[in-house]
C-alpha cells in the first residue's frame, strides 16, 4: 500500500480482493519466495470440493457460511432452543441478542492450548479448534458470562467485557488457569479490548445505556429499509475493531487491523514502493457473514456479499497444498522473522486468490450462476469442509501450516503456532 493511500479505503473488500489476486499473478510468475502454485491442479481440488458437497449436501440446499454452524455442532440447534426458551418480545431484541452472540463468537476464534477439546456437558458433544472456540462461547453467553443484566443473560455488554476475570474464562473456556495463564491472560486482554472499543464508539453501539455489538445491528435495521449493505456494514466494523486486532501494519497511529507489510519485490512493484501492505480483514468480514442469519431472522436481507473476499485462513491454505494448486517453497524454519511474516502472507493471499478461481470454477461445472450459488455457499458446502478435513488428518507440510500462517505468534489470528 501506498503511503498516499487512506485507511478507509484500504478497508474496502475490492482491494483485499486486489492484493489477494496480485499475489497469485506473481505467484504464477514464479516471482513468490515462499509460494508456488500450479493451477492445473485446481481441477483436483475442484472434485474434492464437489465430493464433499454432495456428501453433506446432497440436494444443493446449502446453507450461509458462517459461525452458526459451528454452534451446530453435532447437528443440534442450540440457537432455537435458546431462542424458545427466551421467548424474545420482539424481532429487535432477538436480533441484538444473535448479533451479539455472532461477533462475540467469532472474536473469540483465537490461538488456543494445544489439544484442547470443549466438552458441551448438555449434549455429550465434543469439539476442537474453532468449533471449540465458538461452542465455548455459546455457552458462556447462554449462562450470562458476559451481561451487566442479572435478569437478562442472553446479552454482551461493553462494561462485563472490561471486567471479566480470568478464572471465570478458565471455566467458561475449559483452559486450565494455571497452565494456560498465558492464553487466558490474553483473551481476557483481547475481550478488554473489544469491551473498550465498543465504548469508544456509541455512535454505533450504544442503545440507551447499554452498550453492545448488537446494537450496530438493530441501529442498521432501523435505516436499511428491508436491506443492510455487507459493505457498510464491514467499514463499521473495521473503523471501530481494527485497533483491536493489534500486531499488523499501521498507518501513521491508525491500526490497520488484520493487514501485514511484506517486504519488498523489487521485480513486481512501482520504484515508490518499498513495502506493500496486504489486507486480509478475516475476523471482521467473518463477523459480517455471521450476521447474515440474524438480520434474515428478523425479516432483512445482508446486500452485497459478492463483495466480501474469500477467507485467508489455514483451512484454505490447507485445500489447495494437499491437492497440489499451491506448494510453499520454504518449508524450513531457519528464516528471519520478516522472511516468516512474507510467507505467511503469501499463502493466506493465495490461498485466498484460489479460493475465488476454484469458485468460478465450481459454478461452470455446475452451470449455475454466482447469483444462485453465491461465495457463502460454496465456502460452507465444500471449500470449508474440506479443508477442514484435509487439515484435520494433515501431515508432513499441513501439519506445519498453522505455524507458517501465524509466525510471532499473534494471539487474535486462529491458527495454531
Amino acid at each position: 500500500m501506498n503511503a498516499s493511500v487512506s485507511p478507509l479505503t484500504f478497508f474496502q473488500p475490492r482491494e483485499v480482493w486486489r492484493e489477494a489476486h496480485r499475489f497469485l499473478d506473481l505467484a504464477q510468475a514464479g516471482t513468490l519466495a515462499h509460494v508456488r502454485v500450479d493451477l492445473a491442479k485446481l481441477g483436483d481440488a475442484l472434485v474434492t470440493v464437489l465430493e464433499t458437497t454432495r456428501e453433506n449436501y446432497p440436494d444443493f440446499q446449502i446453507p450461509p457460511y458462517g459461525i452458526w454452524r459451528d454452534f451446530e455442532a453435532g447437528g443440534i440447534d442450540r440457537w432455537g432452543a435458546m431462542a424458545s426458551a427466551r421467548n424474545f418480545e420482539t424481532a429487535e431484541d432477538m436480533l441484538a441478542a444473535a448479533a451479539d452472540l455472532a461477533v462475540l463468537g467469532t472474536f473469540m476464534k483465537t490461538r488456543h492450548p494445544q489439544g484442547w477439546t470443549f466438552e458441551d456437558r448438555m449434549t455429550g458433544t465434543s469439539a476442537t479448534g474453532r468449533q471449540a472456540s465458538a461452542l465455548a462461547a455459546f455457552h458462556m453467553f447462554a449462562a450470562g458470562s458476559f451481561s451487566a443484566e442479572m435478569t437478562d443473560p442472553y446479552r454482551v455488554d461493553a462494561e462485563t467485557l472490561i471486567r471479566l476475570d480470568a478464572e471465570e474464562l478458565a471455566f467458561g473456556l475449559q483452559w486450565e488457569l494455571a497452565d494456560d495463564a498465558g492464553l487466558l491472560e490474553d483473551m481476557q486482554r483481547h475481550l478488554k479490548r473489544l469491551g473498550e472499543a465498543l465504548a469508544l464508539r456509541p455512535d454505533l453501539f450504544s442503545e440507551g445505556d447499554a452498550i453492545r455489538p448488537g446494537s450496530l445491528a438493530t441501529r442498521l435495521a432501523k435505516d436499511g429499509g428491508g436491506a443492510v449493505s455487507a459493505g457498510t456494514l464491514l467499514d463499521h466494523l473495521l473503523e471501530a475493531l481494527a485497533p483491536v486486532w493489534e500486531g499488523g501494519a499501521q498507518e501513521g497511529e491508525i491500526s490497520l487491523g488484520d493487514s501485514f507489510g511484506h517486504s519488498a519485490l523489487p521485480a513486481a512493484l512501482p520504484e515508490e514502493e518499498s513495502v506493500i501492505v496486504v489486507p486480509f480483514h478475516l475476523a471482521a468480514q467473518e463477523m459480517v457473514y455471521a450476521l447474515v442469519e440474524p438480520f434474515a431472522w428478523a425479516g432483512l436481507e445482508v446486500a452485497g456479499l459478492e463483495d466480501l473476499t474469500a477467507p485467508a485462513d489455514e483451512i484454505h491454505a490447507a485445500l489447495f497444498v494437499h491437492t497440489g494448486a499451491m506448494a510453499v517453497r520454504t518449508a524450513a524454519d531457519e528464516l528471519t522473522f520478516q522472511e516468516e511474516r512474507d510467507r505467511m502472507i503469501e499463502l493466506r493471499a493465495v490461498s485466498s486468490a484460489l479460493t475465488d478461481r476454484l469458485a468460478e470454477l465450481l459454478r461452470r461445472e455446475l452451470e449455475v450462476p454466482a447469483d444462485q450459488l453465491p461465495l457463502t455457499c460454496i465456502l460452507e458446502g465444500g471449500t470449508h469442509r474440506a479443508g477442514r478435513r484435509i487439515l484435520e488428518r494433515g501431515a508432513g507440510d499441513l501439519s506445519k501450516l498453522g505455524k507458517f500462517m501465524n509466525p510471532g505468534p499473534v494471539f487474535w489470528l486462529p491458527f495454531g503456532a
